[in-house]
């Protein structure tokens, strides 16, 4: 098996050959055709490898270099798309919860690979299919809150089970309403209202088994004052992993820009949780949460005191002072290159956080090399 290189495969054309992973299992074969370049690059950064291209050595070693977390994130939202395709076909799918808890375990493994990055994809990779890249941003969240809160492994993998597979029942109507200008009818309304309990009745369907992940999809919209549904539990009645799961939810929709919105700037999206503390969100995860998040999350946007604006990459021990590269010069205008900045030394102290200018380019994998 020889590596495939970018340019052996043309987008738009036929495939000349069949292409394996790693562990040579069949990922795209002869003939298929891709029509998208970022999908491509995913998959040559992953490593693709095929015993059709010319001047194959039958003993070329397959690299052992790990994929990039925002390539293993593109790769599960590939995957849980193509999954979720087949739900909303209504097509059978008898390893569905193999899948869901493989996804979980990915998600796992790229959290503590590097979690900064994770949340930073969150923050910035924001031009991506919402259907399944927020239940993938929920899912993030909810791992690193069942961190903190020392939740055991295999509990932490139900909830995000759950978290990914909490919509099921609206793949659809989630769709519509992201490209939606005008508020909700009534039937969307309802569909929303009861979305839950649809979920858990299509998993039961699916095959899963699991009563925790059936719970904390159920729940997932309960509020700790009893404002929730479907069924206006309060406090600890209901599960950790559902009131886990809503505060994810909450954060990673108001930090997600919509057609008829902008995505809020992070600092104010953690203030409401702040301020929903004890009333509609658990007081002690809220304060988990922010401890996680710190006061610049990775990919958060700020002003430092020489005038440059920065992209934040990893929390320091200090919360005023993460690591964080400057992308855009005192005057307005990208930098050739990014460049490092020490927050913590004078002339380089964050000054406040700011909107991202959403005519920059980013490459994330650039950002955090």
């Amino acid at each position: 098996m020889k590596r495939v290189k970018q340019s052996d495969i043309v987008i738009g054309k036929p495939l000349p050959f069949d292409c394996y992973d790693q562990a040579n299992k069949l990922l795209l074969k002869k003939g298929q055709i891709l029509v998208n370049e970022n999908q491509l690059a995913v998959l040559i950064e992953r490593g693709l490898y095929s015993d059709g291209l010319p001047n194959v050595s039958a003993k070329t070693a397959l690299p052992t270099d790990k994929p990039s977390v925002f390539t293993q994130i593109a790769l599960i939202e590939m995957r849980l798309d193509k999954l979720f395709q087949t739900v909303i076909e209504n097509k059978p799918e008898p390893k569905f919860a193999e899948a869901i808890m493989q996804f979980a375990r990915d998600i796992q493994t790229l959290c503590a690979l590097d979690a900064d990055a994770a949340l930073g994809a969150l923050h910035l990779n924001q031009k991506r299919h919402y259907t399944t890249a927020h239940p993938i941003d929920v899912a993030i969240l909810a791992e690193l809150i069942g961190l903190r809160k020392a939740m055991p492994e295999e509990q932490r993998r139900s909830m995000l089970a759950a978290a990914l597979t909490a919509n099921l029942s609206i793949l659809e109507l989630q769709e519509t309403m992201q490209r939606q200008m005008s508020p909700l009818n009534e039937d969307q309304r309802n569909a929303l209202r009861i979305h839950p309990v649809l979920s858990v009745e299509r998993l039961l369907d699916l095959g899963v088994k699991d009563e925790a992940w059936f719970a904390a999809v159920l729940h997932h919209h309960e509020k700790q004052d009893g404002s929730g549904y479907p069924g206006a539990k309060r406090g600890d009645d209901i599960p950790l992993t559902a009131r886990i799961i809503g505060l994810a939810d909450t954060y990673s929709a108001m930090v997600t820009p919509r057609c008829y919105r902008p995505n809020q700037l992070a600092k104010d999206a953690l203030r409401e949780v702040f301020l929903k503390r004890g009333a509609e969100i658990d007081a002690e995860l809220a304060g988990l949460f922010i401890k996680e998040m710190g006061i610049y999350p990775p990919g958060a946007f700020v002003k430092i005191a020489n005038g440059d604006i920065a992209v934040v990459l990893k929390r320091g021990q200090n919360g005023t002072s993460p690591r964080v590269k400057a992308v855009i010069g005192p005057r307005g205008t990208p930098l050739p290159f990014m460049v490092e900045r020490d927050t913590s030394q004078s002339g380089f102290e964050i000054r406040e956080m700011v909107a991202r200018n959403i005519e920059l380019k980013l490459d994330l994998r650039q950002l955090w090399s």
